[in-house]
């Protein structure tokens, strides 16, 4: 991985993402089994992928095998990122806010901010990505997904969608991080993600100060499944 990189992730806001069996699976994967349930089960819904799954070796991205996983990486443009697959099929991902790394996003406020619509689309490819790894035969006892929204003291919750109407003040969490977790048993896996994703959004939201309709959310989930932006 590129030196510096999990530090430079950590100076910013970031999302990590940590998916878990709930029970030591009976046997261990081999790192070539690693990459290949990740490059599977990757969701590719907005012209990117979750997880990026790197096509290239070089100073800004590549795969590599690391004693007991595989970890990939991603340094490019608003794209700053890593993961990690272990043998014991956990998951582990750190992704940058794209909030603290552009600064001519139309309409975003001064200071740390975090827009709704990506905060939106990445729970859902989170919570998608969680499901399809159970499609290639992970987590039979089930799974714990653990995101955490990191540096988010004085952050802005913020409309980044202009067909929607601004808050009419301004919506911000006083917490260092915001934690949303979910233990799903094999049965969960077995429905729509998006039952899952929803609720993960609305208990994110909450912690801004904002309570949004459900109901609407998945409509908007709906079309970013469809590619209707």
């Amino acid at each position: 991985m590129k030196e510096g990189l999990i530090e430079r992730v950590h100076g910013l806001g970031y999302w990590r993402v940590n998916i878990r069996p709930l029970r030591a699976p009976a046997s261990l994967l081999t790192l070539a089994q690693c990459r290949e349930v990740v490059a599977k089960s990757s969701v590719s819904l907005r012209g990117w992928d979750y997880p990026h799954i790197s096509k290239r070796n070089d100073e800004q991205g590549g795969i590599e095998n690391a004693g007991d996983f595989v970890q990939g990486w991603c340094d490019w443009h608003y794209h700053i990122e890593f993961w990690r697959m272990y043998k014991s099929t956990q998951f582990l991902h750190y992704k940058a806010l794209r909030e603290d790394l552009a600064d001519d996003i139309a309409g975003k406020p001064r200071g740390p901010s975090f827009g709704v619509g990506t905060s939106v689309y990445t729970m859902t490819e989170l919570v998608e990505f969680a499901f399809r790894l159970f499609r290639t035969g992970l987590y039979k006892d089930g799974a714990q997904i653990h995101v955490t929204i990191g540096n988010t003291r004085e952050r802005q919750l913020w409309i980044d969608d202009p067909m929607r109407m601004a808050f009419s003040y301004p919506r911000k969490t006083a917490a260092p991080k915001i934690e949303v977790q979910r233990e799903l048993t094999a049965a969960d896996f077995e429905t729509e993600p998006m039952d899952i994703s929803s609720e993960m959004v609305v208990e994110l939201f909450d912690h801004f100060g904002w309570t949004v309709d459900r109901g609407r959310l998945q409509d908007d989930q709906a079309r970013f499944y469809k590619r209707q932006f």
